[in-house]
C-alpha cells in the first residue's frame, strides 16, 4: 500500500516545508511520536504527529476507527511509522521538528482534539471575523465524532494526556461541550486546556474534567485593560481577571501559564503582563507572533476593506528588524530578561533568535 493522494490543503502543507526526502545528510536520531501522538483536526482527520503541518498525511477520519489501537495500527499509520523507524523521514518537516538535533521520545500517549475552530473572540492575529458553529449537519457530525473519541478514551487503559484545543476555544465550542460536561476521565487521563480564559468558571465549575486538568494555557496577549480589549477582540478584561481569580480559588496557580504573542499593538505592555503573572503565581510565556494568513503578508496597491483598517502582517511584526519599533521592543525584552532572571518567565527560543538576544 502507498500513501493516497492528499486533499488540497494537506498537499499544500506537504509541499510548503522541506521534507526528509530532500536532505543530503542522513538523520540518525529516533522518533516514536507516530506511535504515541494523535491530532484530530477540523476536518475530523487523524494525524500522527505533534503538528499537522509537520506530517500532514491523515491516517483516516475519526469515524474510521473504533479505538486508538485501531488508529495506530491502521495501514497508512504503519507506512508512516516504518518510514520513521527506518530513519528516512520522507514526509517529515525535519527542519522544524528538531529531529535533526535530538531523539524525540514520548513516554505517554497524547491526543490533541482540534476538531472545532469556534471561539468567542475574533482576535485579528487569528481570524478576521467571528467563527462560532452552533448548529447544522456539520456540528451534528462533529458531535458524533466527539462521542466516538470519548468511547476511545473510555476503552483506553494506558496513561494519556488530552489536549483541548489548538484552533479555537474548547470552552466556547458546542461541538466539544459534551466532552467537557459529561466525560468522566480515568485517573491516568490528564488534560491540557488551551483557552482565552473567559469561560473558565462558567464551563468548568461542574465539569468532571476539572480535577484532571494539569495545565491551563491561557492566551491574553496583554497586561492591561486597554491593550487587552484592542488585541483580544470581543473580550472583557474585567471578566478575564474574574476568571483568573477563580483559578486561584482552586489552588491551581502553579498549573497556569499565561501566553503573550508579541506584536506592535502590545509590546509596550510586556512589563505589565509579567507583573500580572508573577503577582498571581502564574508562569509567563512570551513568544513571537505567528503568521496564520489572517493579515495580508505584504502591502498591496488594492487592499481590501479589512486590510485598510487592520494593516498587514508586516505592520504588526515588531520582531522584524525593519520594523520601526524593533529596537525599542528588543530593549524592553532584554530588560525583562535581566530583571526577572530565575523567575517563571519564559521567552521562546524563536523570539530570542529574532531579537538577536
Amino acid at each position: 500500500m502507498t500513501i493516497p493522494d492528499l486533499e488540497k490543503g494537506y498537499a499544500y502543507k506537504l509541499n510548503n516545508m522541506p521534507r526528509g526526502k530532500n536532505i543530503k545528510i542522513p538523520i540518525t536520531n529516533s522518533c516514536n511520536v507516530p506511535y504515541r501522538h494523535v491530532v484530530v483536526d477540523f476536518n475530523s482527520n487523524c494525524l500522527i504527529c505533534e503538528c499537522d503541518a509537520w506530517l500532514p498525511i491523515p491516517v483516516g477520519k475519526v469515524r474510521d476507527f473504533d479505538s486508538l489501537e485501531d488508529l495506530f495500527n491502521s495501514p497508512i499509520a504503519r507506512i508512516l511509522q516504518q518510514d520513521i523507524d527506518d530513519k528516512k523521514f520522507t514526509w517529515c518537516a525535519v527542519e522544524y521538528c528538531n529531529i535533526k538535533n535530538q531523539n524525540i521520545i514520548k513516554n505517554k500517549f497524547e491526543l490533541a482534539i482540534n476538531i472545532d475552530e469556534s471561539c468567542n473572540l475574533y482576535c485579528p492575529s487569528c481570524r478576521r471575523d467571528s467563527i462560532m458553529h452552533t448548529s447544522g449537519p456539520e456540528v451534528e457530525r462533529k458531535q458524533q465524532d466527539i462521542n466516538r473519541i470519548m468511547s476511545w478514551l473510555e476503552n483506553f487503559n494506558e496513561p494519556i494526556h488530552i489536549i483541548l484545543s489548538g484552533n479555537g476555544d474548547p470552552l466556547a465550542s458546542t461541538v466539544i461541550r459534551p466532552l467537557i460536561k459529561n466525560y468522566q476521565p480515568k485517573p491516568n487521563q490528564t488534560f491540557r486546556l488551551f483557552t482565552n480564559g473567559l469561560l473558565l468558571k462558567k464551563q468548568l465549575e461542574n465539569s468532571p474534567l476539572l480535577p484532571n486538568i494539569t495545565e491551563f494555557f491561557i492566551s491574553i496577549d496583554a497586561g492591561s485593560a486597554d491593550v487587552y480589549e484592542k488585541v483580544r477582540r470581543g473580550g472583557s478584561w474585567k471578566v478575564l481577571i474574574e476568571n483568573l481569580q477563580y483559578l486561584k480559588t482552586l489552588q491551581k496557580e502553579n498549573k497556569v501559564q499565561l501566553n503573550f504573542a508579541v506584536q506592535n499593538s502590545n509590546w509596550h505592555d510586556l512589563s505589565n503582563f509579567v507583573d500580572l503573572c508573577l503577582s498571581n503565581g502564574f508562569c509567563a510565556n512570551i513568544h513571537q507572533l505567528d503568521d496564520w494568513g489572517t493579515w495580508n503578508s505584504t502591502p498591496t496597491d488594492t487592499p481590501d476593506t479589512w486590510t485598510i483598517v487592520n494593516g498587514t502582517y508586516l505592520d504588526h511584526d515588531v520582531l522584524n528588524q525593519s520594523h520601526l519599533n524593533y529596537t525599542r521592543c528588543r530593549d524592553t525584552v532584554k530588560e525583562l530578561i535581566t530583571q526577572h532572571a530565575g523567575k517563571p518567565v519564559n521567552f521562546a527560543p524563536k523570539l530570542l533568535q529574532l531579537l538577536e538576544l
